[in-house]
């Protein structure tokens, strides 16, 4: 009977690891490529951040420039006047556009497709679904003059329909609108926190209210950096986000 010998050399270490579909051959390989990968998602971060802030900015400028008549100052930034749907919009826009190129230039080309999916899903859901509504709405109730007690708790409601309107509405409609652009599936799940991130929205229905010129001051700050949020959202969407939520939904199916 022929013996074969089998040499150390040839057995795999016992310090190989896998990650994904990458083979470490040690815990140092492993450490670096996991650093790499939290250094790389830290640049997307910031870059989807700064590009959200600088598109902010530019728009304000092209608003307060708009509507100063004298010496422009820094701080008419800060004081653009949003009673009027479509300047919000616009504002939410640009945080989107920002936020999205900043994500799209420093992220990989696997992370594009959600990204773009996202930027949608924002643009839809959180920002024209609930702000025509509130706007709608914010005209109907100046229109008819009502006592300050009953224009709160109008504008109260105005608040959850457009909430409302822009988690479950804007999501359906984007959700179809990316099937029809990219060919596939598009069931973004909801959950309590896509309605807890609506903070912009209540804020939304504050400005384009009758009450909205009362906190005008405060709004004309607030808005621009809440809105920060939904560009930084589109620019760090990655497929693994996708993929998890996959899992979660079916995970939530089964139970």
């Amino acid at each position: 009977m022929k013996l074969t010998v089998i040499s150390s050399a040839n057995m795999p270490s016992h310090n190989i690891q896998y990650s994904g579909n990458t083979q470490y051959t040690n815990n140092t390989e492993l450490a670096a490529d996991r650093a790499k990968t939290n250094n790389d998602a830290s640049k997307v971060k910031a870059a989807s951040l700064i590009g959200s802030a600088a598109t902010t900015l530019i728009y304000l400028f092209v608003m307060a420039k708009h509507a100063k008549k004298g010496d422009f100052k820094l701080k008419d930034l800060f004081n653009v006047d949003f009673q009027n749907m479509f300047k919000v919009m616009g504002l939410a826009t640009s945080a989107v556009i920002g936020g999205l190129t900043g994500g799209l230039i420093t992220d990989k080309k696997e992370n594009r497709k959600p990204k773009l999916k996202e930027a949608i899903h924002q643009f839809l859901g959180n920002i024209v679904t609930p702000i025509t509504i509130v706007g709608i709405a914010a005209k109907q109730i100046e229109k008819r003059k009502f006592p300050v007690t009953k224009e709160i708790l109008l504008s109260s409601l105005a608040a959850v329909a457009g909430v409302t309107a822009g988690v479950t509405g804007g999501n359906y409609i984007a959700s179809k609108v990316n099937k029809a652009i990219f060919k596939e599936n598009d069931d973004r799940k909801l959950g309590v926190k896509d309605f807890g991130i609506h903070v912009d929205d209540l804020l939304t229905v504050a400005a384009l209210t009758p009450s909205g010129e009362k906190i005008k001051g405060f709004t004309s700050k607030a808005l621009p950096a809440i809105f920060l949020i939904c560009g930084y959202e589109a620019g760090t969407k990655r497929a693994a986000d996708v993929e998890n939520n996959l899992v979660e939904n079916k995970l939530e199916t089964k139970a």
